[in-house]
């Protein structure tokens, strides 16, 4: 497990952004509230494909959390800690990369395979960022500078934020970060 500095104090910004209720700990509440802030903020039902596919990542990423702590109830150091092994699992089936892919087509609303940049803002509006700083963040993850996000740019993103060593990593807001 990673013990960089870097990735422990993004992992410990990730845990303070993901406890809404700000009772310190983090439960599958907390992240069933970022599920429910997706969909409302795209006006979907919790039934679309697009919503259950986002779900399930999330679902998935949680139980992979739960797993590797050993608790449903997770205080930041266990968080991060479980965060770290979630994002080192270099398998297959990387849940935290898998949510990756279903925020991606969460936000490709016109299923072109790219995210424009008013799908970004869109996505950045139901995270309650700011839009000047969505703006940033998409030119920065918009790496080829074409005006859109590649599936590739994308997941890149959330890789550097997972593994960098850039603390202001814009791939932060893949898994709900503003």
């Amino acid at each position: 497990m990673s013990n960089q500095p870097q990735i422990t104090a993004r992992f410990g910004d990730l845990f303070d952004a993901l406890d809404t209720d700000g009772d310190q700990t983090l439960t599958w509440t907390d992240y069933q509230r970022l599920v429910d802030r997706y969909v409302s903020g795209y006006g979907l039902e919790a039934s679309a494909p697009r919503a259950l596919a986002v779900q399930e990542a999330y679902e998935s990423l949680w139980e992979m959390l739960v797993r590797a702590s050993d608790e449903v109830r997770l205080d930041r150091e266990r968080f991060v800690g479980a965060m770290q092994e979630a994002s080192e699992d270099r398998s297959r089936s990387n849940t935290a990369e898998a949510v990756a892919e279903a925020v991606f087509d969460l936000l490709d609303g016109d299923g072109d395979g790219t995210i424009s940049q008013e799908e970004f803002l869109v996505y950045a509006k139901a995270l309650g960022a700011d839009e000047d700083d969505a703006r940033t963040r998409f030119a920065h993850v918009d790496t080829d500078g074409d005006g859109v996000m590649s599936r590739e740019e994308f997941v890149l993103s959330a890789r550097r934020f997972l593994f960098g060593d850039d603390l202001d990593s814009p791939g932060g807001f893949v898994f709900g970060m503003v």
